[in-house]
């Protein structure tokens, strides 16, 4: 299942620059680990603001759960404010075809 997840360092107050650069660090080797395993199909960092979007693909929003509370290096300090889950447009055109009738 493809999910659009959205997150913003919640990190005023409770992290200084430097332990946010070290944990960061440890979150984009996590990142990058994810995308060379085809989890992650992209994920960006908005300009100016403390928040990245990710695209993920998981089996399930159980594992997205598992992954969001307890594998994510910054999970302490990430507030998730949005997750969709996402379905295929060609699917969907394929349903727009034949107006929703099965």
């Amino acid at each position: 299942m493809l999910f659009y997840v959205q997150m913003r360092w919640n990190i005023e107050g409770r992290l200084s620059e430097e332990e946010l650069w070290d944990l960061e660090t440890k979150e984009a080797e996590q990142a990058k680990k994810t995308i060379d395993d085809g989890m992650v199909v992209g994920i960006f960092k908005v300009a100016a603001q403390r928040r990245v979007i990710g695209i993920v693909d998981v089996e399930s929003i159980e594992e997205l759960d598992r992954t969001a509370m307890g594998r994510l290096p910054m999970r302490e300090y990430l507030e998730f404010e949005q997750v969709w889950p996402l379905r295929d447009y060609e699917g969907f055109a394929e349903d727009v075809k034949i107006h929703y009738k099965v």
